[in-house]
């Protein structure tokens, strides 16, 4: 008869090694077709397979693949070693699954510490940081869920053909072959110890929530009962789904298993049980909230797959010790203290998993909190501080109702305008061709004409501190201009730092090669020279500006505080906040335009961008306090450019500041400029924009404005998709900034055969720069009615898009400041509203009034 323990040898060894060269191959394959980095395994071919710096991406080569590929290799071999005689190679396809999917997530692990620990904890909140750890671990675990199929196949193929081929040769030697160690089926069925081990499932669920709603805040809408329902539904589920696998599919595979085979197939149970018990909260979610339509299902299905996998493997991580703990008390303890423990040991998972739920009820963040209204320092609060009534801006918070952007007199501020690049330090593609037009104070007054009362001012930190240390006088003065030109006409003004690519000084050398699907990478504007680390990494652009490993590295060395860059940086902002301490006039700061997600996507652009965004905090608000007359300022705050292109990412954790005035302010380019219109499809549409950046909002507890949107191109439906912006918006009470105000024929965005600067509201031809008729369309949209500030709250507003015709509702006490566009006077209609003065303006009218409780207006 045939060794039947060599033959299992054998067939474990056939498994793991097809695992091992599969996955290498697919890690390979991802690594190449994909050079953004987001599905490959946290490594781009052109970034180097060996680790030059301690910031440099080739670590994945050295630390997370090693982990990912000897990590599943050696858990299918040790769990097909142990599998029953005639194993189906659809249990070892399901073995070799779920293993893959729990060695991704320790190995992202492992890797992401390594990380954090180059980067080094000053300014790391550690529960804030650990939730978004699990998260960003679960997402990869997810990843390999989804390309786990193309390993487990050909790995279950393989062992198929080996038990085929043993059985042959037996056959052959008139030997009888079952295939593995021992006669089917398993002694006794699964231990005890072992399905009390799935109670430990809802305390890895409320883990994994947790984790998630700081992390992954957009795919999820509100639930009735909220947290503990959820926990509730996902756990209950997940334990039933547990427990049948384990009785039915894995007990019955390992008869014989040692104690750390049983430990890891239950673990690996634990997540497939975890990833199940999401499912029906997904469709709750979906039934209560709305699917998304479009593409979105996907992404929502990918993260809940994620929160499953965090939550079977923080239970695995638990759960394993504790059945192994008690196996070993039962052998070793006498029978009545075995009934003891046994008792005691039933009570363990209850009460575990009612500390985590006090905990993660206790330290969700809410949109609606019982802090009463914030106000600025009183000594600003006059508004005879600026002729055009500009007061300065804080965030407004009212019991049971979501925070909003307010002024010191206590309104809701919608703040809608444009954004003006013309203080840009561009890198220049065209030397004949200038990057930018002058900025002069017609453009402010081309802007009241619209009725904007905001702009967003992008600066470059590589004008306003071209060398270490040495800030530009001069370019802070042409920003003093710009601010207090825009104050004259009514503008506040939203100051940011901002970048494309990082920095000009990321171009790719003359002559430089690149891979297929990337091209040379050309710097558009952003950090000094001096700033930009990128240790060496190619140039070459991947499908994009924004994707070069040289860019990416450059991130990761601001992120990591390379050299003191992140330090430096956020010294930069406190210059800035101390020329504007006493400016009501800025409405606030936006701390960096769509970064980067650096070199290791989730952990960098999550974790590190939000210490970096603390690091700006600290020092905006210490200049704030030591200015004579300075006050706190609004914060605005980004998520990575992977939203810009995506519709949605990861994003710094919920708690990673606790500012009180911190402004969330993605930006809202779905059905525009997001990738998947690049493939013809809509992976997030323009309304499931707006709820997904509402959503992580909430989560939060600050205010939604976004800095950008716009850029519909040229399609034939580009005036719908403009409309239908604008229509939500307005359905949302929410205010944005257009991009972009003008833009030259020399801008490195620009398409240099290109016969006019297109993509801004007032438009050029090129390359003569002659001024051209705005569409008409379009001057009518953004010229739209709309409430610059109304007291109280609002609750309803509808202005339409191709006349003029507003009504909107609100409730409060105080003025009403309402923009009305057109020559002809307007006819109103008012309820709750006394005093009612029409001031004609260039372009439109001003409308104010005196509201005391509720109040309608309605004006055409």
């Amino acid at each position: 008869m045939l060794d039947d323990q060599r033959g299992g040898r054998r067939l474990a060894r056939i498994a793991s090694l097809t695992t091992a060269v599969v996955l290498a191959v697919l890690c390979a394959a991802l690594g190449h077709v994909d050079g953004t980095g987001l599905f490959a395994p946290e490594n781009w071919p052109d970034a180097g397979l060996v680790p030059g710096n301690a910031t440099s991406p080739a670590w994945a080569t050295v630390v997370f693949l090693p982990l990912l590929i000897g990590g599943s290799a050696v858990a299918v071999h040790r769990v097909v070693r142990a599998a029953a005689p005639r194993a189906r190679a659809r249990w070892v396809f399901g073995a070799v699954w779920s293993s893959l999917i729990l060695v991704a997530f320790f190995a992202k692990l492992a890797y992401s510490v390594l990380l954090l620990a180059v980067a080094g904890p000053d300014g790391l909140h550690l529960i804030p940081t650990a939730g978004s750890l699990l998260a960003e671990c679960g997402l990869t675990g997810a990843k390999y869920a989804a390309f786990g199929p193309l390993v487990a196949g050909p790995a279950a193929s393989a062992y198929r053909i080996g038990v085929w081929r043993l059985r042959r040769k037996a056959v052959e030697g008139h030997q009888v072959v079952e295939g593995g160690e021992r006669a089917a089926g398993h002694s006794g069925g699964p231990d005890v110890n072992q399905i009390a081990g799935f109670a430990w499932l809802p305390a890895g669920v409320a883990v994994a929530l947790q984790a998630g709603t700081g992390a992954f805040a957009w795919a999820a809408g509100p639930i009735p009962g909220g947290f503990a329902v959820a926990t509730l539904v996902a756990g209950g589920v997940a334990v039933l789904a547990g427990v049948a696998l384990w009785r039915r599919v894995v007990a019955p595979g390992l008869p014989r298993a040692r104690t750390g085979v049983t430990l890891w197939s239950l673990a690996t149970t634990l997540t497939a049980a975890g990833v199940l018990g999401f499912a029906p909260l997904w469709v709750v979610d979906g039934f209560l909230n709305g699917f998304g339509g479009a593409l979105f299902p996907v992404a929502s299905v990918l993260v809940r797959v994620a929160e499953g996998v965090t939550a079977g493997a923080c239970a695995g991580v638990v759960c394993a010790p504790w059945v192994a703990e008690l196996a070993w008390r039962r052998r070793t303890e006498p029978s009545a203290e075995r009934g003891r423990l046994a008792h005691a040991a039933r009570w363990a998972p209850p009460v575990a998993i009612a500390a985590v739920l006090a905990l993660a009820s206790g330290t969700l963040p809410s949109g609606a909190t019982d802090t009463p209204v914030t106000l600025v320092d009183s000594r600003t609060q006059a508004a005879g501080r600026d002729l055009k009534g500009l007061l300065p801006l804080t965030v407004l918070r009212r019991d049971g109702q979501p925070p909003m952007i307010g002024d010191s007199a206590g309104r809701q501020v919608l703040l809608r305008g444009v954004n003006v690049n013309q203080l840009i330090d561009y890198g220049q593609p065209d030397p004949a061709k200038p990057t930018v037009w002058p900025l002069e104070d017609s453009d402010y007054a081309l802007m009241a004409r619209y009725g904007f009362d905001v702009q967003r001012l992008a600066l470059s930190w590589s004008a306003l501190e071209p060398e270490r240390g040495v800030f530009d006088e001069a370019y802070l003065a042409r920003v003093r201009t710009a601010v207090d030109q825009a104050a004259a006409h009514g503008i506040h003004t939203v100051l940011d730092i901002h970048q494309d690519t990082f920095s000009k000084y990321v171009t790719a050398a003359p002559g430089t090669r690149c891979r297929a699907n990337a091209s040379p990478e050309f710097g558009n504007d952003g950090a000094p020279e001096w700033a930009t680390r990128t240790d060496g990494a190619r140039a070459c652009g991947f499908l994009g500006r924004d994707l070069a490993p040289n860019v990416q590295q450059a991130f990761t060395n601001l992120y990591d505080d390379t050299d003191g860059i992140g330090t430096e940086f956020a010294r930069a902002w406190g210059r800035l906040a101390e020329t504007f301490a006493d400016e009501p006039a800025v409405a606030g700061y936006d701390l960096l335009n769509e970064p980067g997600p650096g070199n290791a996507p989730g952990v960098t652009s999550s974790v590190l961008l939000g210490r970096l965004y603390q690091q700006a905090i600290t020092s905006i608000r210490a200049a704030e306090a030591k200015t004579r007359g300075g006050f706190h300022h609004l914060v605005f705050f980004e998520p990575s450019i992977l939203w810009s292109g995506l519709g949605f990412d990861t994003t710094p954790p919920a708690g990673f500041a606790d500012d009180p005035l911190l402004v969330f302010s993605p930006h809202l380019y779905s059905e525009s400029i997001t990738m998947d219109q690049g493939l013809g499809v809509t992976l997030t549409s323009i309304e499931q924009g707006f709820t997904t950046a509402e959503r992580t909002a909430r989560a939060y507890g600050a205010p939604l404005w976004s800095g950008e949107w716009g850029w519909f191109g040229e399609p034939e439906d580009f005036r719908s998709r403009f409309d239908r912006y604008l229509e939500r918006q307005n359905a949302d009470m929410l205010g944005s900034a257009i991009w972009v105000w003008k833009k030259a024929c020399g801008d490195p965005q620009n398409d240099p055969a290109a016969t006019t600067s297109g993509g801004g509201v007032v438009l050029y031809t090129c390359p003569d720069g002659k001024p051209l008729p705005s569409p008409a369309f379009e001057t009518t949209a953004l010229s739209q009615a709309y409430p610059r500030s109304a007291p109280g709250r609002l609750t309803s507003l509808k202005s339409s898009v191709t006349d003029r015709d507003l009504r909107l509702t609100g409730t409060g006490t105080g003025i009403l400041d309402v923009w009305i566009p057109g020559a002809s006077r307007p006819a109103t209609t008012v309820r709750g509203l006394t005093g009612v003065q029409l001031s004609e303006q260039p372009g439109g009218w001003r409308l104010t009034a005196q509201a005391t409780g509720s109040y309608t207006l309605q004006a055409r």
